[in-house]
């Protein structure tokens, strides 16, 4: 499951790290607010058609939310829906890819900082040697290209935004009863529409046509279907490594930049890579094993017949990916794992 988890934050940082290439390439001047709405729009309206499609109604599975969880879900949107793409749109539009892409690094930062003080997530000591590794590479980078410490306001606008989605992904973690789709699909309505409408309060500015459906398809694949990856690597590796492995994208963000864009980072670029690449080796040895207890729980959620679903079904077996409400027995045991949704204890 830990490695499948990897694979799927690998996935997710690569759909997201082309989307500043590709909105500098294809959106033009559009005004900030208008493009962060039509990318979460694009998100939640490729996303819509796969939710009413599933097996668990939309109302039933809102219905089944606590208290708790409504604030967190209002959280996420606020902080990563509505806020945070409206921070890097506005960093998009005035800075270059090269610099959009290399701070947005800084998301694993505040994720893991936040995991690690707020929620309690376990980190070991490879997963902090490779995050510096990473801030390292970026900060070497930034300073770089730069040529000075100085940031500039675009740079400031990601930097918030990373913050933002930092908060944003602690809260996500905590709603793992919620279909990923759905998840997604509601940050994404509610953002691009919020957005959209902000756009029009403060301008009267638009793009053409194609760029409008050049900014909605971006938005699907960037944004929509690279969360849903992203949320099932939350639930599989938890936020610090999730946010460390999806680190890799804005990377991918700068190679597109330098190859597509014709944009030329300084030398240290290709050092700093390394020592990027050298970061993300070192997470990927991690073996976090000891013995530990599983409480009683029941929820519902998506899962196979592992060590931990050894349930029965009143019809006929069910050997692949299924979901349906179960219950989990105490259990101890030893074994290699991450803080997935079953294993969120402490240490």
């Amino acid at each position: 499951m830990g490695k499948q988890g990897i694979h799927t934050a690998l996935l997710s940082a690569i759909l997201f790290g082309i989307s500043p290439v590709a909105c500098k390439a294809m959106t033009g001047e559009m005004p900030p607010a208008l493009l962060a709405g039509l990318l979460y729009l694009g998100s939640g309206l490729g996303l819509a058609g796969v939710v009413l499609r599933q097996r668990t109604p939309v109302f039933t599975a809102l219905h089944s939310l606590s208290g708790r969880q409504w604030l967190h879900l209002g959280g996420a949107i606020v902080s990563g829906g509505v806020l945070a793409p409206l921070f890097l749109a506005y960093g998009i539009r005035f800075g270059s890819a090269t610099e959009v892409s290399l701070l947005l690094n800084f998301e694993a930062v505040a994720t893991t900082l936040l995991a690690w003080l707020v929620f309690h997530e376990y980190v070991g000591m490879r997963v902090w040697a490779g995050k510096l590794l990473i801030v390292g590479a970026s900060v070497l980078i930034v300073l770089s290209g730069s040529g000075g410490t100085t940031l500039s306001l675009p740079g400031l606008a990601v930097l918030a935004a990373c913050c933002l989605w930092g908060i944003d992904n602690n809260l996500t973690r905590e709603l793992e009863s919620l279909p990923a789709t759905l998840l997604a699909c509601l940050k994404g309505l509610s953002a691009g529409l919020f957005n959209i409408l902000l756009a029009r309060l403060l301008s009267s500015e638009s793009g053409s046509a194609l760029q409008v459906t050049a900014a909605l398809g971006i938005g699907a694949l960037s944004y929509g279907v690279s969360l849903v990856l992203f949320i099932h690597a939350l639930r599989e590796i938890g936020a610090a490594r999730t946010s460390t492995w999806f680190a890799t994208g804005p990377f991918i963000g700068t190679l597109l930049s330098v190859l597509l864009l014709g944009e030329r980072p300084p030398e240290a670029y290709w050092l700093a890579a390394l020592i990027m690449l050298s970061g993300i080796l070192f997470l990927y040895g991690e073996r976090h094993r000891h013995p530990h207890t599983h409480n009683p729980l029941e929820h519902n959620h998506q899962h196979t017949h592992d060590k931990h679903h050894r349930h029965a079904h009143d019809e006929r077996d069910i050997s692949g990916p299924h979901e349906h409400h179960h219950c989990h027995e105490p259990l101890t045991h030893t074994h290699v794992h991450w803080p997935d949704i079953h294993h969120r204890h402490s240490h």
